[in-house]
């Protein structure tokens, strides 16, 4: 199909020679990105956040984030979908911590952590606003990835206001 999807245990060994790098870097290196255009990774913990309830300098952001986003960034992923923090949060297109302008080759990372749960919505933000964050909010909501074709795809997230 038009997509391939890559889950990651934001928890395990990521370090290089270890199962996960391996696994990882064999992967992406399998995908054929003339028949399967879009690659999405999906993980637990974000690498990317400035909400203070989860902040990204913790080691289970930290730790996979040096070891593989090299990886990721090689491999022209196109987004990286992750919960963890009870929060929506979308990123520009990014590159080793920055954003970068130019969308080839860059990663997009949406935290949807905000599809509901009894700790309820993890604030407050850190502020100012960091520059590669495109859209944050604490609210509740889900989210739905559209691939028209293989240049073409939809990321959309919907806030539920209780109706």
């Amino acid at each position: 199909g038009p997509v391939h999807v890559l889950a990651l245990c934001s928890y395990m060994d990521s370090q290089p020679h270890s199962p996960m790098h391996t696994f990882v870097e064999r992967d992406l290196k399998g995908v054929d990105r003339s028949r399967t255009p879009w690659v999405v990774v999906m993980m637990h913990a974000p690498w990317y956040t400035s909400n203070s309830n989860h902040p990204m300098a913790s080691a289970e952001s930290t730790v996979p984030r040096d070891n593989l986003e090299p990886l990721l960034l090689a491999a022209g992923v196109d987004l990286v979908l992750s919960g963890h923090v009870h929060a929506y949060e979308r990123t520009f297109p990014m590159a080793r911590g920055e954003r970068v302008e130019a969308c080839k080759g860059l990663i997009v990372h949406v935290t949807i952590g905000d599809g509901g749960n009894r700790e309820g919505l993890a604030l407050p933000w850190l502020e100012p606003q960091p520059e590669w964050s495109a859209l944050r909010e604490a609210s509740y909501g889900f989210g739905v990835l559209e691939v028209q074709s293989a240049a073409e795809a939809e990321w959309e997230g919907w806030r539920d206001d209780g109706g």
